[in-house]
């Protein structure tokens, strides 16, 4: 019977300290040594080497990857205003037992990046199709798909449009306002969400990118005490991939997936959220582990929408689980 759960918003005082303490550490810790991450239980390992990341030309495009491990292939697929770095408390624990590479996706550093004021597209449809032409590049037949956020979008889109290509997927709250919109909370939050996402646009086409992102981290992570929180060097890294976060926001693709499509899915699924995030990413998750016919659902403890960097230990463990769980048939 799969794992239901009663939608309760956290005491602010709690999310905000957890948060703060925890530090949103969306773009991963890259090069430095982290504890009991690894799927196999290790005591320590060291982080993958980001700064030599491997390339391929994509649809036209030069696609930045890095790559560790061998066996069953694992691709991880990050967010918005995120890169490859996304997973660097994931990279080495997954190599351990498979061949895991982590993606930059179009856009994303250390791509080429569009200028702030070009037109362009960063829908779903777009990047699945590049992760679907990554895939036959790399000569990878099929493979586990891990995505956070927009990228779990990405990895549910690669399932619907190439159910060949996916042996599992692994969710880390995608925004599927198709499968919330219509209810009265579901328009409820989704409206706050627009609002939030709308202010930030507009900060950023005055040319306010700090408070473009400040907007942003607040809407994600439901506080925007966390964007102080970080050091300089992560926060940095938001702004060099803002440009793609605001395409995001401008085009609003988040309904793009349709109930349908979603509930003919019988891959094997994880779904993970934050005990703390916001109410929208919750309602979806939840949401999406009704209608999926082959899913579970973990409830990440002591973690907002930073996930697998807010609580890396517990996010390995359970991937890991499922991982072994679900080999390539």
């Amino acid at each position: 019977m799969k794992t239901k759960r009663k939608l309760e918003v956290p005491n602010g005082q709690t999310m905000k300290s957890t948060l703060i303490v925890l530090f949103l550490i969306v773009l991963g810790l890259a090069g430095c040594k982290v504890q009991n991450l690894a799927v196999g239980e290790v005591s320590e390992i060291e982080t993958a080497a980001i700064d030599r990341p491997k390339s391929v030309t994509v649809r036209g495009n030069t696609m930045h990857y890095i790559e560790k491990g061998s066996g069953e292939p694992v691709i991880l697929i990050h967010g918005a205003i995120g890169d490859y770095t996304a997973w660097g408390q994931q990279i080495d624990a997954l190599a351990l037992t498979h061949r895991a590479i982590a993606i930059s996706r179009r856009y994303a550093w250390p791509n080429q990046q569009p200028n702030r004021d070009d037109s362009f597209d960063c829908t779903v449809a777009l990047h699945s199709n590049d992760l679907a032409a990554f895939m036959e590049a790399l000569d990878i037949p099929s493979a586990h798909l891990i995505g956070h956020s927009y990228g779990a979008m990405i990895a549910l889109r690669t399932a619907i449009d190439h159910p060949e290509l996916v042996n599992s997927l692994v969710l880390g709250e995608p925004v599927v306002e198709s499968l919330i919109s219509g209810t009265h909370i579901g328009d409820s939050v989704i409206a706050d969400t627009r609002i939030s996402a709308n202010l930030a646009v507009s900060h950023y086409e005055a040319g306010r990118d700090e408070a473009a992102m400040r907007t942003f981290i607040k809407m994600v992570f439901g506080s925007d005490e966390s964007y102080d929180a970080v050091p300089q060097a992560w926060r940095d890294k938001w702004l060099q991939n803002l440009v793609e976060g605001i395409c995001i926001a401008e085009t609003q693709d988040m309904a793009s997936l349709a109930r349908k499509d979603i509930a003919q899915l019988n891959i094997p699924s994880l779904l993970i959220e934050g005990e703390y995030s916001p109410a929208i990413f919750r309602l979806v998750t939840d949401s999406l582990n009704a209608i999926l016919p082959n899913s579970e659902l973990k409830v990440l403890s002591k973690a907002s929408h930073g996930l697998q960097g807010e609580n890396p230990v517990e996010f390995n463990r359970a991937v890991g689980k499922f991982l072994r769980d679900n080999p390539i048939k």
